[in-house]
């Protein structure tokens, strides 16, 4: 939060079982050719949860007819690794079987990641709390649930997404039992270049040292992305966005934020999540030409490139496919915040230059300029400003003296500034004490607050 500014803070975190060891998450993970990471995915996720029963995973598996599937093959991973589990799980044809929902997809159709995680979207019920989406070939770690719903309880914000690039899990960070044993750095979202067409990207993590609660950051990872399920039923992913992969994550970060969400990376124990970097040998890519080819691909990956510039502001020429554009943007009636602010905030600007701002600093949480949106959202929460006061100072009413300025006089100001607010009461020896004192407790983080 800003201390120069009124204390407005965002929503804080809500629980719809009124607990967090009540709370449900869906997994969404897309698939590209590569069943038996996304086998082992599904796994780890579930053998190493602590409350597994009330995890559901959805998995948009896309392969060749010969290639090797998630589901089956997870099937006959779990059956050796819940041998001694409970009966009824170990017997089981297929453990938790119940708990999964799988899209299998001919890999020649694929459009692209974007295209994909709007089909694993249209997986998600009614009844999850959570939301977690990851890439198909993820590790978790033991108790994977539990941190990560501390870890967004921590960030004290309904509207919190947990987001990052989670490290590579073959870097000896996960214990042959399991356990997490994290780095003490956890990646940080925070620079951006540009990418392919001209739209900006995410650059690699910077580190955080120690985090031990997550930190707020202007950027979103579509590899590891937490938060409550309401962000993906009111924020949609496009389906008309063929071949993107560079400007899936600005975009969809543009969309989050304007309909009030906000971005954290996790602290340390809430990275209990992470990437499997290898190579997959199969793929090559994602949307290899030599698999998912057509000779229209130029013109459907303009077209999808220009429908991600309108979603952002951003100008471009050529064609462009607006089929359904008002389904999956954020209209003005569900806008929290501008486009214009998520651009400064993000510090990206359209001015051709290509100099956009470092954002890697400490930044604050930027109010509402529509929060009846949000408030509509989180019952009984208002986002509301300091009151003006009414105070009495030696017999004579002064209305309307905001806090705020008395802090700007003692922190900039002069006797004689802070004596027109206080009627004469402050002498030069009471100010350059309350100076010296101010300014020193001001640069360890204080905030003041008065009453006058």
């Amino acid at each position: 939060l800003d201390p120069t500014k009124p204390p407005l803070r965002p929503p804080p975190p809500q629980l719809a079982a009124g607990s967090a060891s009540s709370a449900t998450i869906l997994v969404t993970a897309v698939s590209f050719r590569d069943g038996q990471r996304c086998a082992y995915t599904i796994l780890s996720a579930l053998r190493r949860a602590r409350h597994p029963d009330r995890v559901r995973i959805a998995v948009v598996d896309q392969a060749l007819d010969e290639e090797d599937r998630c589901l089956p093959t997870y099937c006959e991973l779990a059956r050796v690794e819940f041998a001694t589990a409970t009966a009824e799980k170990s017997q089981s044809h297929c453990p938790y079987r119940d708990q999964l929902v799988v899209d299998e997809r001919d890999a020649r159709k694929s459009r692209g990641p974007l295209v994909s995680r709007h089909y694993a979207q249209l997986l998600l019920g009614d009844d999850e709390e959570f939301c977690l989406g990851i890439d198909g070939h993820s590790v978790f770690t033991n108790d994977w649930d539990v941190y990560l719903i501390k870890d967004w309880l921590d960030a004290e914000n309904e509207m919190g997404v947990i987001t990052t690039y989670v490290h590579h899990s073959a870097d000896a960070v996960i214990a042959p039992n399991g356990d997490n044993t994290p780095y003490h750095d956890t990646p940080h979202l925070c620079d951006i270049k540009g990418g392919a067409h001209g739209i900006p990207r995410n650059e690699g993590a910077t580190n955080i040292h120690n985090a031990t609660r997550p930190i707020l950051q202007s950027k979103w990872g579509a590899g590891f992305s937490f938060s409550k399920c309401h962000s993906e039923r009111r924020v949609k992913i496009d389906r008309h966005t063929d071949w993107i992969f560079d400007g899936e994550e600005f975009s969809r970060a543009a969309l989050l934020w304007t309909a009030g969400y906000d971005f954290y990376s996790p602290s340390l124990y809430g990275h209990a999540v992470y990437h499997n970097y290898t190579g997959n040998p199969i793929s090559l890519t994602w949307g290899s030409k030599k698999v998912t080819g057509t000779e229209s691909r130029g013109a459907e990956e303009e077209m999808g490139a220009n429908r991600v510039k309108l979603h952002i502001g951003q100008p471009f020429e050529g064609k462009i496919n607006t089929t359904d554009f008002d389904k999956y943007t954020v209209s003005d009636t569900n806008k929290a915040r501008t486009l214009h602010q998520f651009l400064e905030f993000s510090g990206v600007n359209y001015d051709g230059q290509g100099k956009w701002t470092h954002r890697c600093h400490q930044l604050h949480w930027v109010p509402y300029t529509h929060p009846e949106v949000v408030e509509a959202l989180v019952p009984g929460w208002r986002q509301e400003e300091v009151p003006k006061v009414l105070t009495t100072i030696s017999g004579t009413n002064k209305e309307n003296i905001e806090p705020t300025e008395v802090l700007e006089c003692l922190y900039h100001g002069t006797c004689d500034q802070l004596a027109t607010l206080t009627n004469g009461l402050c002498s030069d020896g009471i100010m350059h004490g309350v100076l010296m004192a101010t300014n020193f407790l001001l640069m360890f983080g204080f905030t003041f607050y008065f009453v006058v």
